[in-house]
């Protein structure tokens, strides 16, 4: 399935303030429901190339990709390409770019990149790419 970013809207079909039960219904209704963490307020709907965050309202805030998911973002697939080349891309359109060890934020965009090993190994691929709505690490 392939998702194209668009920056605090969403992918694909996937759209931010969506219901749960309407991106669920996305998915042909396979789903799973966890808690991200222990503490989590809500549930967390897992599905087999991503994971749907809700707000308490049960509205999608956030979903991140991972696997075989096709994710595109200006004409760029992230998912499986080298970290380094990504987060040089990434450099060269967004210069408040937020970097950790294993990955980046980026707010301009409302786009997160994860790659476990991004400091040590940044030849090594993308994991997942997460997307998120305005306001979401506030």
């Amino acid at each position: 399935m392939k998702f194209e970013i668009t920056s605090y809207v969403g992918a694909g079909c996937l759209t931010f303030g969506m219901t749960r039960g309407s991106i669920r219904k996305c998915f042909d209704n396979k789903f799973k429901e966890f808690k991200k963490t222990p503490n989590s307020e809500t549930l967390t709907d897992a599905f087999g190339l991503c994971h749907v965050y809700y707000k308490k309202n049960d509205t999608c805030e956030a979903v991140e990709f991972f696997g075989d998911a096709d994710v595109i973002f200006n004409d760029e697939q992230i998912i499986g390409r080298a970290y380094n080349e990504i987060k040089d891309w990434f450099d060269k359109i967004d210069e408040l770019l937020d970097i950790n060890d294993a990955g980046f934020t980026s707010l301009k965009y409302g786009i997160g990149v994860f790659a476990p090993f991004a400091r040590k190994e940044p030849e090594e691929p993308v994991e997942s790419v997460i997307i998120f709505e305005e306001g979401y690490f506030d």
